[in-house]
């Protein structure tokens, strides 16, 4: 992504599908923008998504598709009992943009603690890293 290429990314469930190809846009590291957060190693995140991941299929396909892979179990030998941290998705102009905030305080207060950046959706097929292309 520094070599002004494309950056691309796949979100695959690896055994029988789908899969969905994004060029990454925007990234924004921890160290670029200055911003400082205690997340605790093993948490689990909230997952957020915006009310538009309803509106379309192929929007409610990559929400599942986002839930399986950044989603821990609830009873996973390595992570922790309690959240302290929010992964939100939401989609501006045809686009998925992520940011990570962490949670200050039991009545809501957030503050972003990054990295954030843009997935622009390319492709989502039937299989996994290949078959029917279904957008």
């Amino acid at each position: 992504g520094r070599k002004k290429r494309d950056l691309l990314m796949w979100f695959s469930n690896a055994k029988s599908g789908p899969s969905a190809k994004f060029v990454l846009e925007n990234i924004h590291t921890m160290g670029e923008m200055k911003l400082t957060g205690n997340c605790l190693k093993g948490s689990r995140p909230i997952l957020s998504f915006d009310e538009n991941f309803s509106t379309n299929p192929h929007y409610a396909l990559l929400q599942e598709l986002v839930a399986q892979i950044f989603g821990v179990p609830n009873n996973h030998p390595k992570s922790k009992s309690f959240f302290d941290h929010v992964y939100t998705f939401s989609v501006l102009d045809n686009r998925i943009w992520f940011r990570n905030y962490e949670i200050l305080s039991e009545d809501g207060g957030l503050a972003e603690i990054g990295p954030r950046f843009v997935l622009n959706p390319v492709k989502i097929f039937a299989g996994s890293f290949a078959g029917e292309t279904l957008w």
